[in-house]
């Protein structure tokens, strides 16, 4: 059975999984990934995206 919530998360999963293999390990500003939300963590990817 899923909710919305377990969708949300799943999404935020993949996305960190992406900044992972790319290395990357913390926000820019130092918090850890779960403190982020999933906009600002794909924020942080396609600017890494964008730079390579």
């Amino acid at each position: 059975m899923y909710n919305v919530s377990n969708l949300i998360n799943t999404s935020k999963v993949k996305i960190i999984d992406a900044l992972l293999l790319n290395n990357i390990y913390k926000m820019p500003d130092g918090r850890q990934f779960y403190e982020a939300s999933e906009e600002e963590l794909a924020d942080v990817l396609y600017i890494h995206e964008q730079e390579h």
